[in-house]
């Protein structure tokens, strides 16, 4: 048997440094393809939520407030990126006749209230309550019957 010389060694440590990058480098593509997958799987789901959002509309009402002399109107405004079919609205916190809208009686449901889109409608106030709950519903691509409810100052 021969002994060990030196050209033996650095063959014998090139070969361990040779196995060391080896499994290094399976264990650091195992990582890469984990993470890999974890940035599709995120994808995706972004791109799944971006395709429910094009599919909702999103009303909301602001009051705006007009100079005196004038009434007041309820500004209700499509956020949504889909359009809005059969569009209400009920003042729920108005127990009383306290608020009187000036609107034809078949205005509503509005028909159909594409993205951006607003519409007025003139009100009345008897009452001294500063804050008023009001209910809207409606129908879009996403489903049917969505509801939001917003407190507004009157």
């Amino acid at each position: 048997m021969e002994e060990f010389t030196i050209s033996n060694w650095i063959a014998l440590a090139s070969v361990g440094l040779s196995l060391i990058a080896l499994v290094k480098s399976f264990l650091t593509d195992r990582k890469a393809k984990k993470l890999d997958l974890l940035l599709k799987q995120q994808q995706v789901q972004k791109h799944d939520e971006e395709i429910t959002e094009c599919k909702k509309a999103d009303i909301e009402v602001n009051v705006v407030e007009m100079p005196r002399g004038s009434n007041n109107k309820l500004k209700f405004y499509n956020r949504g990126k889909a359009i809005a079919y059969n569009v209400e609205f009920k003042i729920t916190s108005d127990t009383g006749a306290n608020i009187q809208l000036f609107m034809d009686k078949n205005y509503l449901p509005f028909p159909k209230l594409l993205p951006q889109q607003c519409f007025d409608i003139v009100y009345v106030q008897f009452s001294h309550e500063p804050h008023h709950t009001i209910l809207m519903t409606w129908d879009d691509d996403f489903g049917k019957g969505r509801s939001k409810e917003m407190v507004v100052d009157m």
